[in-house]
């Protein structure tokens, strides 16, 4: 079966896609007193401790509101994080459906970034009202919100699929997605602005995450039109995670409940 096939298979396995989608959302929040609202907490008590230290205590940056600039990159950070650390397990945790089940196995991975994908655009759209209620200067750019929202889904989505179908193969690659995301959450202009990097923003550049939040400020926080060589790097960066991750788990897929 080709590639094409597989994928016209995935769309006819939209409705198991969509309750698998339910289930990591039950499964997240399960036993929690607050429910979802953890969601909400989680990137919100990050941006009090962040503020605190560099805005209040080191006063390292004098950006005006600059709780709304942490918090966008923060938010968007936190989806990218948590849909990699959910997806690259699905697999490996799910032996008896790989194994004992025919469906396409790739729903798995989909599955646990869109659960966080549903927690992000909830958090997004809070942030938004917070940020015009504060009176940022929010623009028609920001219009292209949702396209990079759904980019950045795009992104995650490929490497989600990929790093899934190498745990099996590899199951260090679990611990080693954590210590990655570590390090380049600190390579990424989450915390400080692009241009307090100096020469070393040259370098930062390169970074697919850099493209995707700086966008994200431009246009919650400035109130900008995103960059467009950033804007279109986005985009082909979505596109590239996509089709690669997508193709090379077609390739290791025929051994996938072999090796489970």
């Amino acid at each position: 079966m080709g590639p094409g096939e597989r994928l016209l298979e995935l769309v006819a396995y939209r409705g198991l896609i969509q309750s698998l989608t339910a289930r990591e959302l039950r499964l997240k929040y399960r036993r929690s007193a607050l429910g979802a609202v953890w969601s909400l907490l989680n990137p919100l008590l990050m941006m009090a401790v962040y503020v605190l230290i560099f805005g209040v205590f080191l006063k390292i940056f004098t950006l005006p509101e600059y709780w709304a600039y942490l918090l966008t990159g923060l938010i968007a950070w936190l989806f990218f994080a948590n849909a990699l650390g959910t997806s690259v397990t699905t697999l490996v945790q799910n032996p008896n459906l790989v194994t004992k089940i025919y469906f396409p196995l790739e729903a798995l991975p989909i599955a646990g970034a869109l659960a966080n994908f549903v927690n992000f655009c909830i958090s997004m759209a809070l942030l938004a009202l917070a940020v015009i209620v504060a009176g940022r200067p929010v623009g028609p750019s920001l219009v292209l919100l949702p396209i990079v929202m759904v980019a950045q889904l795009g992104f995650s989505v490929g490497l989600a699929v990929l790093l899934s179908a190498l745990t099996v193969y590899l199951r260090d690659i679990e611990h080693l997605v954590g210590i990655f995301l570590t390090g380049l959450f600190y390579v990424t202009p989450v915390l400080y602005p692009l241009s307090r990097a100096g020469r070393y923003a040259r370098y930062l550049r390169l970074n697919p995450m850099t493209w995707i939040i700086e966008c994200y400020h431009s246009i919650l926080y400035f109130g900008t039109w995103p960059d467009p060589r950033l804007f279109a790097l986005t985009l082909l960066a979505a596109a590239v995670s996509l089709v690669g991750g997508y193709l090379v788990f077609l390739r290791l897929r025929p051994r996938l409940p072999e090796e489970l």
